[in-house]
C-alpha cells in the first residue's frame, strides 16, 4: 500500500520526535513547516537549540512571510537535524553526518522538489558536496535570521518571493 506524502513525512517526522535533541520545523494552521509536500524545499544547515515556541519573534516573521508569498505547504527541513550552533563545529564532520543525509534523502525521495533554496551559503555548499544530483535546482538564498539581524526584512521578502518561482 502507497502512502501519501504527508504520510510517508509524518512517520519521517516520529522518527525525528523521538531522537533526543532533534528537532524539525513545526507545523501550525497555515505554514507546514517540515510536514509541507509543496516540491520547493527550503533548507538549513541544522537547528539552533532556540525553543522557537509559536510566538517566538524570528518564527513569526519567517512563518509569516512563507504565508504572505504563498510557500506556506513549502517543505523546511534542516540537511542535519540535531539542535546546535552552525559555527561550533563543521556539520559535515559531525560522526552521524551520513544518518542525517540519509533521512534528507528520503525526504528528497518522498517528495521530488522541484526547487531548493538553500537559506545561506554554508547550506548551499553543504548540499553541492552532499547531494550534487540537486545542483540544477538549488537556490542559495538568505537565511531569514541574516535578514532579520541586518535590518533587511523587506528585500528579505522580495528574495523570497523570486526564489519560490521554481522556472
Amino acid at each position: 500500500m502507497t502512502h501519501s506524502k504527508r504520510e510517508q513525512l509524518l512517520e519521517l517526522a516520529g522518527v525525528i520526535d523521538s531522537r533526543p535533541n532533534w528537532w524539525r520545523f513545526p507545523d501550525e494552521e497555515v505554514v507546514q513547516g517540515f510536514l509541507g509536500t509543496d516540491p520547493v524545499f527550503i533548507v538549513g544547515i541544522r537547528p539552533s537549540t532556540s525553543e522557537w515556541g509559536p510566538k517566538h519573534s524570528h518564527r513569526r516573521f519567517f512563518y509569516d512571510l512563507l504565508a504572505r508569498i504563498g510557500a506556506a505547504n513549502a517543505h523546511l527541513t534542516d540537511i542535519y537535524k540535531r539542535r546546535g550552533h552552525s559555527k561550533d563545529i563543521e556539520v559535515g564532520l559531525e560522526e552521524d553526518f551520513q544518518e542525517h543525509l540519509l533521512f534528507f534523502q528520503k525526504e528528497i525521495e518522498i517528495l521530488r522538489p522541484n526547487c531548493v533554496i538553500a537559506m545561506g551559503v554554508e547550506a548551499h555548499n553543504l548540499l553541492r558536496w552532499h547531494t550534487p544530483e540537486l545542483e540544477p535546482i538549488v537556490k542559495e538564498e538568505w537565511h531569514y535570521m541574516y535578514a532579520i539581524r541586518s535590518g533587511r526584512r523587506s528585500e528579505y521578502e522580495i528574495k523570497m518571493r523570486a526564489a519560490i518561482e521554481c522556472d
